[in-house]
């Protein structure tokens, strides 16, 4: 029990490192002497992934790839988890599903947040932070042996998932 939720940690912390490394690169970023006015009235802009930084573009990528993997890591858990809740409707009666579940959660979303840098984007960040923090809330849940407030916590998580997700296809190469 003990060895399947080591072996589960490693297996996402592993993963998310492989991708991570694939793509590590050192860029220097120039400052750019085309410094705008400042305006006298507030106004709300999207920047489009194609005005961002490289710097910007390479952090958004690792915290995407992070996104992505964890994020299969921690469905698929949930899934055997919820699964085996539906069939015993007990977690007396639980084995380790549970507790594999938390701790893939709680792993996974361990993995994002140390993949999130001053580079990444502010937008980005807001979206993949939603993610994270409801991974937490969900696992905790789970840990505290709830059944009372689970669907919603899943279904928040879910919504998030599916934010940061989508997020993530404006920075990931199409080719």
């Amino acid at each position: 029990m003990l060895v399947r939720v080591v072996v589960g940690a490693a297996v996402v912390i592993l993963a998310s490192t492989l991708v991570t490394g694939c793509s590590d690169k050192t860029i220097t970023v120039e400052p750019t002497s085309s410094a705008q006015s400042a305006s006298t009235g507030t106004a709300t802009t999207t920047v489009q992934t194609a005005e961002r930084s490289e710097l910007e573009k390479i952090a958004a990528v690792q915290v995407c790839r992070n996104v992505i993997t964890s994020a299969g890591a921690m469905v698929r858990d949930y899934n055997v988890f919820i699964t085996k809740l539906n069939s015993v409707q007990s977690y007396a009666k639980m084995t380790s599903e549970d507790r594999w579940a938390a701790d893939t959660l709680t792993t996974g979303a361990d993995v994002v947040r140390k993949a999130i840098s001053p580079s990444t984007p502010a937008d980005l960040v807001a979206v993949v932070n939603k993610f994270v923090d409801s991974s937490a809330d969900l696992a905790e849940r789970i840990q505290a042996k709830q059944m009372g407030g689970l669907n919603a916590a899943a279904t928040t998580w879910g919504t998030h998932r599916t934010a940061a997700l989508d997020k993530c296809t404006e920075f990931l190469p199409t080719k």
